[in-house]
């Protein structure tokens, strides 16, 4: 350790004695740790109150002991003091009070110390649930979870629950309702369901309804979210979007990891199985249909570097649930991500729709959802998870005026592919979509 001296200090002020000893040495940059100790003295931390009362305990507590082993002149006066009052004790009890006593000190001082130390940057009702976060579901799986829509971050709610080892990549292809709008104004990535997901990682109170709080109201901000404004807002004072993400992930205080699939404004483009070609995700829906194959146009935009890295070091990479052709296989187009998924030894998994999508998926089953992320990623899931429970007639026909059908499944047509097929009720009551708390219990099965 180099110390070197700035300034002498001002050793005649008694009150300003110690920081302004503390400021005229400083460490050398490589290590300030010295330094760092000699903060904790400085006037008005409320530290040194009850490191004092601490020390008075381990004093009282070296009394005690004093009483069981020997006696000195001073434990002698003491007694002699204690039987001229009247209230003679024999001195194992004398000793056994006195370290008692000492040990409550000692106790109450440290954790009055701690408190005092925690209180002046987190909540210290909140610090157990911190420790269990950081020890607990910070050992959990690492688990890369890519997609988009409502089932990514309703699936990022459950499987916060098991670890704190997530990353979600999401597609940000969306040029409908207010991420439209912002995409228009702006020239952003799509935001919304980047926000959707950074709501459900959120552990900030409070956080994950601002976020999602949509203004009903105002001319200009009728239909826009909070968390799309604070989005692109951070992307207009940093003029990066990437570099505004990586913000969102440091003031959230996530569980996990919130990340585009690429920092760059791409658009989405798909082929019908006629042979039309359409441009925009929200276009896919104006005609019923199949779509055979989908891109991004600029072809080759660069995937977001923290994804990339995420799904190198992941245990587990999920695929959906979502739309098939405007969430689930965008979030993997981006170059960088399909390499990463191809050249990764984690088990994929894939999470097949319950319902079709009109305009995209409408005629297809479930092998030809399978078949069509292989196209596209160039790699087969190992495992694919599948719904076989059946939904009730009043829920179908909802969905039904919708232009949407249950997704067929046929077990034989995965044969020979190598595949694990993991079947049962994985619906959520009431709806004709996933349960999050189930799927993520089957996911848990799998490692």
């Amino acid at each position: 350790m180099i110390w070197k001296r700035t300034k002498p200090p001002n050793l005649g002020a008694s009150r300003s004695s110690l920081a302004e000893l503390s400021q005229g040495w400083r460490a050398h940059p490589a290590d300030d740790r010295f330094s760092s100790a000699l903060r904790w003295w400085l006037p008005g931390m409320r530290v040194k109150r009850y490191a004092a009362i601490a020390l008075v305990g381990v004093l009282m507590m070296f009394l005690g002991v004093v009483h069981f082993t020997w006696q000195t002149s001073l434990i002698t006066l003491f007694i002699q003091l204690v039987h001229s009052t009247g209230f003679a004790v024999p001195k194992w009890f004398s000793g056994l009070l006195w370290f008692s006593g000492g040990m409550i000190l000692f106790l109450l001082g440290l954790r009055w110390m701690n408190r005092s130390m925690l209180s002046a940057v987190t909540d210290v009702g909140s610090v157990s649930k911190q420790v269990y976060i950081s020890r607990k579901l910070g050992a959990g799986a690492r688990i890369v979870a890519l997609g988009g829509g409502t089932g990514l971050s309703r699936v990022l709610r459950g499987l916060k629950m098991e670890t704190a080892n997530i990353t979600a990549v999401v597609a940000v292809t969306d040029d409908g309702g207010s991420t439209g709008r912002l995409r228009a104004s702006f020239g952003v990535p799509a935001v919304g369901d980047l926000v959707d997901c950074l709501a459900a990682l959120s552990d900030a109170e409070g956080l994950p309804e601002l976020m999602e709080y949509r203004f009903q109201r105002g001319e200009e901000l009728k239909g826009h979210t909070f968390g799309n404004l604070m989005l692109v807002s951070l992307s207009e004072l940093s003029g990066d979007f990437a570099h505004a993400i990586r913000q969102a992930n440091q003031v959230l205080r996530l569980r996990g990891a919130v990340w585009p699939a690429t920092f760059e404004a791409a658009r989405l483009w798909a082929e019908r199985s006629d042979g039309q070609r359409v441009d925009g995700e929200t276009a896919l829906r104006e005609r019923p249909g199949r779509l055979l194959r989908a891109g991004l146009n600029p072809s080759g935009v660069v995937a977001m570097p923290e994804a990339v890295a995420a799904i190198q070091r992941a245990e587990m990479i999920v695929l959906g649930p979502g739309s098939l052709f405007s969430s689930v296989i965008p979030s993997f187009l981006p170059r960088g991500i399909q390499a990463a998924i191809q050249q990764s030894r984690a088990r994929l998994v894939y999470i097949a729709n319950i319902m079709s999508e009109r305009g995209e998926t409408e005629g297809m089953d479930v092998f030809d959802h399978y078949q069509a992320v292989v196209q596209h990623l160039g790699r087969k899931p190992s495992t694919v998870l599948v719904n076989v429970a059946p939904i009730p007639e009043e829920i179908l026909m909802r969905y039904k005026a919708e232009g949407q059908v249950p997704v067929r499944f046929t077990p034989s047509r995965f044969e020979g592919q190598g595949v694990r097929l993991i079947t049962g009720d994985f619906l959520e009551p009431g709806f004709a979509q996933h349960d999050p708390a189930k799927l993520v219990r089957a996911l848990m099965d799998l490692r």
